[in-house]
């Protein structure tokens, strides 16, 4: 079977009447289109043993999907909502049970029942989390017609609330790891952040020749600034040129804070043309925030372009910082750019602030 079922004429199930704060809460858990997890995958094979099924999933409901998270005896990764039988599971707040899907008329005609994989049995468990939102259900089909007794239905019941804790301890673990890696300050990601993302990069250009480019941020300045005015003052500040990074950044970019008045960027898959505007923009951004409160601070910025890899991460962070530091020699409020790598491949490019 395809990793996808194909779509087919079948009457949906109702929209549940809470379907945006339901879709809010789902997409709040950061789990569709995520890799397979032991702890998922282990429910869904207890689910199956328990009940004597050969198909067990733990389904997600996305707008205009069924995703599963975990599956046993399936090959598809996820069908079209409107054929799924755990939409209508997540109606409810009891099992669905479905002996025989031929004689059912929501199911009759659906193209899984009808044809391959012809499908004939399914019970359903909603998963519901603490606001009492479905999200999914954990469910067992079977190709034959069969009864299912009080005790499976409870077990499954029982499978269905640990699927669910775990869908929550998911949740909480990247909430606490994204705090971990957030720079409380500014709200950017923070130093062990930009590392790990920056080794990554560094893995990939090695791998896949993804070219990707370093941005180093100092902020001239800022110590006149917080020693005039307090740190009152230069927290604004820090706030203020943060802001000037989400601003310029890209969706796919990890804007950072990396130490004191020190900010950065890893730019991903980035051309020449890319790191210059950014760059740029990110200069005149800080400089437009600061004049607006009436502050005597700028930026000087170091950019690299990494053409072919870094010794190390360190050596990377050690190009991009010796080019902030040539951009500060230079005058300061200005953009110093240059790239990495074989001879032959390098242009190095200095930009500066016009006027300057």
């Amino acid at each position: 079977m395809s990793s996808r079922v194909e779509k087919n004429s079948v009457p949906p199930a109702p929209i549940p009447a809470n379907e945006l704060e339901r879709l809010s809460a789902l997409r709040s858990y950061e789990i569709l289109d995520t890799a397979s997890e032991t702890a998922f995958n282990d429910i869904a094979t207890l689910a199956a043993r328990l009940t004597g099924t050969p198909i067990a999933l733990i389904s997600l409901i996305d707008a205009e999907r069924q995703w599963f998270k975990a599956r046993v005896g399936l090959d598809a990764s996820e069908v079209p909502r409107e054929q799924s039988f755990c939409s209508h599971a997540i109606l409810g707040s009891d099992p669905m049970v479905v002996d025989d899907l031929c004689a059912d008329a929501r199911f009759a005609d659906n193209p899984l029942v009808c044809g391959p994989p012809n499908l004939r049995f399914y019970a359903g468990v909603p998963m519901v989390n603490t606001d009492g939102l479905a999200l999914g259900s954990l469910c067992v089909i079977d190709r034959e017609r069969r009864d299912m007794p009080p005790e499976q239905r409870e077990t499954l019941a029982a499978l269905a609330r640990t699927a669910m804790t775990t869908l929550e301890l998911h949740r909480a673990m990247r909430q606490v790891r994204r705090l971990a890696m957030t720079d409380a300050l500014t709200g950017l990601a923070n130093r062990p952040a930009l590392l790990e993302a920056l080794d990554r990069a560094v893995a990939r250009l090695r791998r896949h020749e993804d070219v990707f480019a370093l941005v180093y941020v100092d902020l001239d300045g800022f110590k006149r600034v917080n020693d005039m005015f307090g740190h009152a003052a230069g927290d604004r500040a820090l706030r203020e040129a943060a802001d000037a990074l989400r601003s310029v950044a890209r969706r796919e970019d990890v804007a950072a804070r990396i130490g004191g008045d020190e900010l950065a960027v890893l730019m991903a898959a980035c051309d020449e043309g890319e790191m210059a505007t950014v760059t740029e923009r990110l200069r005149q951004a800080v400089a437009e925030r600061m004049t607006a409160l009436n502050w005597p601070i700028t930026a000087s910025v170091g950019a690299v372009r990494f053409l072919a890899p870094p010794e190390d991460i360190g050596h990377a962070l050690l190009l991009a910082d010796a080019n902030m530091y040539a951009a500060k020699m230079a005058g300061k409020n200005r953009v110093v750019a240059t790239e990495h790598g074989p001879a032959e491949m390098i242009a190095t490019r200095h930009w500066r602030a016009a006027g300057i």
